[in-house]
């Protein structure tokens, strides 16, 4: 590994050219420009001009800075992460995911991989997420182009501008007085609404718009449901390819944002998306602290297993009559069990006190209706 460390200014402007492979980027309280890469001095290259900054890495790279440096990134080859910044970060191409928290306004031009922004002081403009985008905490306007999957949003006080989502749209509050919240989706739209909402809502969908809102009267408005929340100070408006859902948001609930993000527009493609969500979920198990849990009996797990197992069935088979008479199609094929080796896998997690007996249940079940 090689390392270098220079003194600069409280806000150097410094500019990645290209990175080959995967880019960290971290504010400091120190002003000092500090380069780890994961090679030899050759693979990198730094030009200074005052206090302008040129860097290109061909292998991982670590980059400390001051917090308030301005940032430019031209290229990333690999995964970008960026945190602790106060000053503007414009990303223009990260062929990876891309994950900033913790900072001043961002643009980003393309992002390849999936998409996730927290904590942003200032405007959020998106070009394009390739995969899916999850956006949350961002004090100024957010504006997005184009997401080919899906959209999270949460918290999104300066408002939402999202041109054109390929996928499903969850969007949740503070929706803040006198700022507009506009998107089309080719998928479904989830709104995850407050007890004490002000909202104007004009909502447009080719399939159907449902509402589990207590109070909450839609019209029909020249095939947009309309309605008003409260003073009505803020706007929601949408158009979508699918369904709408209105759901109330309790007071201190949230949008579980660090779960696996999988779900899809439509029936098509469902099976592997639930195989996909269940690797996820494995691989999370497996993943966490070993101390977390102390060892549990597994008689107990297994009837638990068995329960949610059968529950799992059951839920499959309503599924199947409800796909049946709505498309007059025949009932897709039964769903398969998991295996031996499957349930043995789950039960040797939480035998290690990797994971609780309910969530073994849950993974268990998710395999039985996959």
């Amino acid at each position: 590994m090689f390392q270098q460390s220079i003194e600069t200014s409280p806000n150097p402007r410094v500019t990645v050219s290209e990175s080959l492979a995967n880019l960290v980027v971290r504010g400091s309280e120190e002003d000092r420009l500090t380069i780890r890469v994961q090679g030899a001095a050759e693979d990198t290259a730094l030009e200074r001009e005052g206090d302008t900054f040129t860097l290109a890495a061909r292998a991982g790279c670590t980059l400390t800075c001051p917090r308030a440096t301005t940032l430019t990134i031209h290229a990333v080859h690999g995964n970008l992460k960026v945190e602790g910044l106060e000053g503007h970060v414009s990303v223009g191409t990260a062929h990876g995911n891309a994950d900033l928290r913790a900072v001043g306004p961002v643009s980003v031009e393309q992002v390849f991989g999936n998409l996730r922004v927290r904590q942003v002081m200032g405007d959020l403009r998106v070009q394009t997420a390739g995969a899916n985008a999850r956006v949350r905490d961002v004090e100024g306007a957010c504006s997005v182009s184009r997401v080919d999957g899906n959209l999270l949003a949460e918290g999104l006080r300066g408002g939402l501008a999202a041109e054109h989502v390929h996928g499903n749209v969850r969007l949740s509050p503070p929706f803040s007085a006198g700022q507009t919240y506009q998107l089309h989706a080719d998928g479904n739209l989830t709104l995850h609404l407050p007890p004490d909402a002000s909202l104007r809502l004009a909502l447009g969908a080719h399939g159907q718009v449902r509402s589990h809102i207590p109070g909450l009267v839609l019209e029909d408005m020249d095939g947009r449901a309309e309605g008003v929340l409260g003073a009505g100070e803020a706007s929601i408006e949408a158009q979508v390819g699918g369904n709408i859902h209105l759901r109330p948001l309790e007071p201190g609930e949230g949008i579980a944002y660090e779960a696996p993000f999988n779900f899809v527009p439509g029936l098509e493609g469902l099976g592997a998306q639930i195989e996909a969500r269940v690797a996820d979920a494995m691989a999370e198990a497996e993943a966490r602290l070993e101390e977390e849990w102390g060892r549990v009996d597994g008689a107990e797990i297994r009837r638990q297993a068995e329960q949610a197992a059968e529950q799992a069935r059951m839920r499959a088979e309503r599924a199947d009559r409800r796909w049946k008479r709505a498309t007059g199609r025949r009932a897709r094929q039964e769903p398969t069990s998991a295996t031996a080796e499957e349930r043995m896998r789950v039960l040797r997690l939480v035998e290690e006190g990797k994971i609780t007996p309910q969530q073994a249940a849950d993974l268990l079940a998710a395999l039985e209706g996959r």
